[in-house]
């Protein structure tokens, strides 16, 4: 019985040995002072909203005819703490609304054989407007804002001759460039 009981305090010996050391191990507490730490912010204005209400710059080409050009201007502002790196995302490509540009009806004649041929014109309106338009983007820094300015500091992000049409970029962050603090951007898209 004594070994038991002698065997027993010295498990409880070396328990609270190893406890205490482990407790002394996991407590340890450092002192350094005078630091402070502070969150900054990052906030973007669009086009003079914050917060941001539309949610979407939406862009309807209307009544664009060949080798005419469309724009759209977008205004960001860094009105947040810290600067910041901007993307964009061209999402929702859609087609509606317009006139028909196909023919209608029976036409009275056609001198085309595979009209004749085929006993009539068959065309099925499709909406392949983002496989036709040609777009770019650019930085505006000076000058004309509706014209990308060799040597007038203007950022080209996506040139024209790249040949890139919307659905090439459609649903693919761009990056844009860094916006400083207090500093605004205007982004510049030509179809």
């Amino acid at each position: 019985m004594k070994k038991i009981i002698g065997l027993g305090i010295a498990v409880a010996v070396i328990i609270a040995l190893v406890t205490t050391g482990t407790w002394a191990f996991f407590s340890d507490t450092e002192t350094s002072s005078p630091n402070t730490f502070t969150a900054g912010t990052i906030d973007l204005e669009v086009n003079t909203e914050n917060p941001w209400a539309s949610a979407a710059v939406t862009t309807e080409l209307e009544d664009l005819k060949p080798c005419e050009t469309g724009y759209v201007t977008i205004t960001l502002k860094n009105v947040g703490d810290n600067e910041m790196d901007v993307w964009k995302m061209i999402k929702g490509v859609s087609c509606s609304g317009g006139t028909n540009t196909y023919p209608s009806g029976t036409p009275v004649a056609s001198s085309e054989p595979e009209w004749q041929e085929g006993g009539g014109v068959s065309y099925t309106e499709t909406c392949d407007i983002d496989t036709v338009i040609i777009y770019d983007m650019w930085i505006e820094v000076g000058g004309d804002p509706l014209v990308c300015e060799p040597g007038s500091g203007d950022l080209l992000i996506v040139d024209e001759a790249t040949g890139l049409h919307i659905d090439d970029i459609a649903t693919n962050y761009i990056y844009l460039d860094t916006l400083a603090k207090d500093a605004t951007m205007t982004v510049v898209q030509s179809y």
